[in-house]
C-alpha cells in the first residue's frame, strides 16, 4: 500500500520502511504513527518478509514527536490521553515483538519518541553523526512509548536514568560505549549495512530466528526456572520444524540450507 509519512521497498526478503518527512527531520505527526501501526502488521503478515530495516529519509532519523500536529493533546482528557499512549505504545511493541528481525539505521538525529522506536528494535547500527535525546523531561514530562524499561535493559539502570532525569544529548560514540547501539559507522555505510545484515538474517534460519527473539524478548528479567522453560518450548518447536531437518540434510550433503521458516 501507499504511505503518506513512510516509504516502503521490499527486496530478496528484506523490507526498508523509510520514516518520510525528510523536510521537517521526520518529525513524527500523528499520521506516522497510524502508518507506524499499520506497517508493522502488513510486515509481520507479509510471508515475502524476512527481515526489516527501520530507517529515516534525509538527514536525520526523526527528530521525535510533531508538536504541532500534538498542539491539541493537552485539551483531551485523561482517558483520552490514556487511550491514545496505549495506541501508540502497542505500535511500538508491534516492532519489538513481530517474529522478525528488525534492525535501526539511524542517521542524524533520533530525539524523543524516535529514540523510542529504535530501542524496540532489535539491533542498532548508527552514523557516527547520530544524536540521541529523550528530551521529556525538558517538558515536565516522560518518556511514555517504552524508553524507561528498554534504555535500562540496555545502559542499566544508572545510566537510564540519567539520560532521562537530565535530558542530555549522547552522541554516537557515547551511545555505543553505553550500549544503546551495537555499532557506529561512517553515515554513508549506516543504511548499507543494516541491509547487509538484514540480508544474512533473512537467508537464516528464520524460524529459529523468531523464537530466539521471542525467548529473550521474555525472559531476559525473568526467574531462571521460566527462562528454562520458555527456552525448552521453543527449542522443541525448532527441533520437529523443517527448517532443522533442512539444516542436518544440507549439512549432511555439504550444501547451504534453504529455510523455508516452518
Amino acid at each position: 500500500m501507499d504511505y503518506e509519512t513512510l516509504r516502503l521497498e521490499k527486496e530478496d526478503g528484506v523490507a526498508v520502511l523509510t520514516l518520510n518527512r525528510p523536510e521537517v527531520h521526520n518529525a513524527m505527526n500523528h499520521t506516522m504513527f497510524l502508518e507506524l501501526g499499520t506497517a508493522a502488521r502488513q510486515l509481520q503478515e507479509d510471508p515475502d518478509v524476512r527481515a526489516v530495516v527501520l530507517t529515516g529519509a534525509g538527514k536525520s532519523f526523526s527528530s521525535g514527536l510533531d508538536l504541532g500536529s500534538f498542539a491539541g493533546l493537552g485539551r483531551l482528557t485523561a482517558l483520552q490521553i490514556h487511550a491514545f499512549l496505549k495506541g501508540v505504545q502497542g505500535t511500538f511493541l508491534a516492532y519489538e515483538m513481530m517474529d522478525k528481525p528488525v534492525i535501526a539505521a539511524v542517521n542524524g538525529l533520533a530525539f524523543g519518541g524516535a529514540m523510542e522506536l529504535m530501542l524496540a528494535c532489535d539491533i542498532r547500527i548508527a552514523s557516527d553523526e547520530a544524536r540521541f535525546n529523550l528530551m521529556e523531561i525538558k517538558f515536565g514530562i516522560i518518556p511514555d512509548l517504552g524508553a524507561c524499561k528498554r534504555l535500562a535493559r540496555l545502559v542499566g539502570l544508572g545510566h537510564a536514568k540519567e539520560i532521562i532525569f537530565t535530558g542530555k544529548t549522547i552522541d554516537a560514540a557515547e551511545a555505543h560505549r553505553l550500549g544503546m547501539v551495537e555499532h557506529v559507522l561512517p553515515t554513508g555505510q549506516v543504511l548499507p549495512e543494516a541491509k547487509k545484515l538484514a540480508a544474512e538474517l533473512a537467508s537464516g534460519p528464520i524460524l529459529g530466528i523468531a523464537m530466539a527473539k521471542q525467548v529473550i524478548n521474555r525472559c531476559w528479567d525473568s526467574d531462571p526456572e521460566t527462562a528454562l522453560e520458555f527456552e525448552a518450548i521453543a527449542q522443541t518447536l525448532c527441533l520437529v520444524s523443517e527448517d532443522h531437518k533442512e539444516a542436518v540434510k544440507a549439512a549432511l550433503e555439504n550444501r547451504k540450507p534453504s529455510y523455508k521458516g516452518n
